[in-house]
């Protein structure tokens, strides 16, 4: 149980050493930006940013070498059964990503052709009348 616990303390350890490096880095740039302007901050933000996401990504992988690793300790899916789901799951991911980027691309498009056209409604809520606005008001004493 003691080479457990010590191989997880080194392992966040060793997650938390380059992120923690980073985060000091990051604080002295954000310092700087400030004295010098708001152009840089806005650059720190999205450095803040993409630090964060990385060290999410680092803590899921650990989680799942874990999970995969007991898994196959107590004998509940073989690593061939761990490494098919794994694939399934990345690929998985990986279509979601796509389609966010391709919805992020529609919705884009679709602003600049309204923003082309001011006298179209904006979005299709705007043209269509609300149904709670149509809907008949409820007697309550129905209800009871």
């Amino acid at each position: 149980m003691a080479d457990t616990a010590r191989a997880y303390y080194d392992t966040l350890r060793d997650l938390a050493g380059d992120p923690a490096r980073r985060a000091r880095a990051f604080a002295g740039r954000v310092r700087e930006d400030l004295r010098s302007g708001t152009g840089g901050l806005r650059s720190g933000a999205e450095q803040l940013r993409g630090h964060g996401s990385r060290t999410a990504a680092d803590i899921g992988r650990l989680v799942r070498a874990e999970l995969d690793a007991g898994l196959t300790r107590i004998g509940v899916a073989t690593q061939a059964d761990l490494d098919d789901l794994n694939l399934r799951l990345e690929h998985s991911e990986n279509q979601i990503r796509e389609l966010r980027i391709r919805l992020a691309e529609t919705e884009a498009a679709a602003a600049a052709e309204a923003a082309e056209r001011p006298d179209a409604p904006q979005t299709a809520d705007d043209a269509a009348p609300r149904a709670s606005d149509r809907a008949e008001p409820r007697d309550e004493e129905e209800d009871a």
